[in-house]
Parts: structure tokens; sequence; C-alpha cells
């Protein structure tokens, strides 16, 4: 069984492996505007998920395994995305088995200057100072969320990044996390949006349903 690391590293010092995601490298998204009112709001509201880097009642420079009470964290914003489509149906619908599509819409996202990524991918996870079952396997989100303000805080080690980028725990694909640094760098065309249920992308949504076996309440 691969331990489980709690941040910061006890042994070894981290040796981080970075990625340069370039300028004008598209980029998607699945959002519903009812929490987010455009394809480039970032959510300022957390710790919810997996790299969510929001503070909740925790102190600066605490990485304890707590329960951060959730809360609007005013200075800290995070914002998921991935490289393909696949990699975001999996990561919202991956744990019920099924794409059950409402209000979801679909942005292609522009990157507008170079980000610099922390890579946790394979060995760059051993190489900041944890293991991949750690950051990106682990169900125990208080401890991926504890590394991620580890990450984030800890800039003579791992210098002012934008984000992460890691294998989703769900199909291996990759996925991006971006921190409220990287805001200012997204920019989404009005005609870039599109419904989830678009008859465009019914092709792409049912060939992804099938690669990871999961089921769609379908629109078409």
């Amino acid at each position: 069984m691969v331990k489980l690391i709690v941040p910061p590293p006890c042994l070894g010092k981290p040796k981080p492996k970075f990625y340069c995601l370039k300028k004008g490298t598209e980029v998607v998204r699945i959002f519903r505007p009812e929490f987010n009112p455009t394809a480039v709001t970032f959510r300022f509201w957390g710790p919810l998920y997996r790299f969510d880097h929001h503070r909740g009642n925790c102190p600066n420079f605490c990485y304890q395994l707590l329960d951060c009470q959730q809360c609007n964290d005013r200075e800290r914003g995070i914002y998921y995305v991935a490289p393909q489509l696949s990699s975001c149906l999996v990561e919202i619908f991956g744990d019920v088995d099924c794409i059950e599509i409402t209000d979801h819409q679909v942005a292609i996202v522009t990157v507008t200057q170079d980000l610099k990524l922390l890579d946790i991918r394979g060995s760059g996870a051993m190489r900041a100072g944890a293991n991949e079952t750690t950051l990106a396997k682990t169900e125990k989100r208080s401890l991926s969320q504890a590394w991620s303000r580890y990450f984030y805080e800890q800039q003579t080690i791992y210098s002012e990044v934008h984000g992460l980028i890691y294998y989703n725990a769900h199909n291996g694909e990759e996925a991006i996390a971006l921190y409220e640094r990287a805001q200012n760098f997204l920019v989404c065309k009005p005609e870039n949006v599109m419904p989830l249920k678009h008859e465009l992308l019914r092709g792409l949504v049912l060939k992804a349903a099938d690669e990871n076996n999961l089921e769609v309440i379908p629109y078409w």
C-alpha cells in the first residue's frame, strides 16, 4: 500500500518539476451558470474539491488535516479545466456513473500568456515532496487541499505558480487546477460557449461515455 504523505515533506528536499501552459493554448471547461456566471469565473468559495487552496478557518501556513470550514475567501479562487472534454466529463460525472446534463455549459478557454504550473503528474508528485496517490488519487480531500495550500504558500520552494497539472483520479487523463493568480490571463469568446446538450457535442459526449463506462441520460 502506498503511504499517504502529510505536508510538509519530511524526507529529502523537493525538486519540483514545472510545466509551461503556453500562450494561445485552448483548454476545456464545463460549468453551470447557476454557480459560475461566466466561463472564466473563478470560485472563491471553499474549500470543496481536490486542490482547493482556500483557507476556510485555517490560518496561513497551517497544513494540518483539518475539515476547514467553507467560506468566501476573497484572496483565493480556484478554476478547474482540462485539455480534453472527456477529462472534464469524468471529473464531474465519474462518481455517479451517469452523465446527467442539466444547464451545464461547455467553454473553450484560451490562455493569453504563458502560465507556470507545478507538474505533479507521475514522478512529478514525488519530486514535489509527496506521491501521486496522496495528491491525485486520495479520497481524503483535506489531504490534497493541505498540499495545494502548501504549494501555493511555499514560494521559496515552488515559486509563485499559477496552478497545478495532474492526472485525474477517474481515467488518468490530464487535468489542470488554476489559482486566482491566473485569472487575468484567460479569455473566452461568446461563440466558444455552448450547452453540453448541444447537438454538435453529441458525438464527443457519447464517445467519452462509452470509453469510460458512463451512462448518458439522453437529450438527443
